[in-house]
């Protein structure tokens, strides 16, 4: 429950499991990944070429215990920002319910958070399909 942020020119940001160490704590029938790449609508504003997503995000939820938020990834910009928030939400036991019934801020990249429905388990594309 260390929030960790690395600050390289794309940022990265964690607190809580892996999705490794969750599934070894809590069991894979147990552990749920919401996921998503996107690219921040600023990106887009300013007219980048790519076509690619430069960025993800990673919610680990524990399914036995009301999808409690037990881990936290975001490699994008303003990430460190984005983790200090998160890790007081999953301090207070901040549950995927919680993060749908927020309202996300727009435009910023931390409202992908309030936005999560692919899972990996569901084989879904988890591209970003709108702005």
């Amino acid at each position: 429950m260390v929030p960790t942020t690395v600050f390289t020119p794309l940022e990265y940001g964690c607190v809580g499991y892996s999705e490794e160490d969750a599934i070894a704590r809590f069991g894979a029938d147990n552990v749920e990944v919401f996921h998503q790449y996107f690219k921040p609508l600023e990106w887009r504003i300013v007219g980048s070429r790519s076509k690619v997503p430069a960025c993800y995000v990673k919610l680990i939820v524990n399914r036995a215990d009301d999808e409690r938020v037990v881990g936290f990834h975001f490699c994008g910009p303003n990430a460190g920002e984005t983790t200090q928030g998160v890790a007081t939400a999953m301090r207070c036991s901040a549950t995927k319910c919680d993060f749908d019934n927020t309202v996300g801020i727009h435009p910023t990249s931390a409202e992908v958070f309030t936005t999560l429905t692919v899972t990996k388990r569901s084989g879904e594309s988890a591209e970003t399909k709108g702005c």
